[in-house]
């Protein structure tokens, strides 16, 4: 007895427009994902970089303090000036 061949339904495909336009679509998204994820990395690269600079920036601080009292120094040109005493008064009730 012959063995009845099954017939392959036939493979339905969406257009090369259609899937050339999906491609593209997918690559888009994955590019942006990988632009955000970049973005990311570097956040949290600066959010690290900027701790470490507060730290630095208050140890600073302390040294300068050590050394010249409670004063105000001018980030301009370096000149030292006292801490007017309604300034110093508020300092002390924080």
């Amino acid at each position: 007895m012959a063995k009845a061949k099954k017939s392959t339904p036939a493979v339905e495909k969406i257009s090369a427009e259609e899937l050339e336009q999906l491609q593209g679509l997918q690559k888009s998204i994955g590019s942006a994902l990988n632009s955000l994820s970049n973005i990311e990395i570097a956040k949290f690269e600066l959010l690290n970089d900027h701790s470490r600079m507060k730290a630095a920036m208050q140890e600073l601080s302390a040294q300068l303090q050590e050394k010249y009292g409670e004063v105000n120094i001018s980030l301009i040109d370096g000149v030292i000036s006292e801490v007017p005493a309604q300034e110093a008064e508020m300092e002390v009730a924080k």
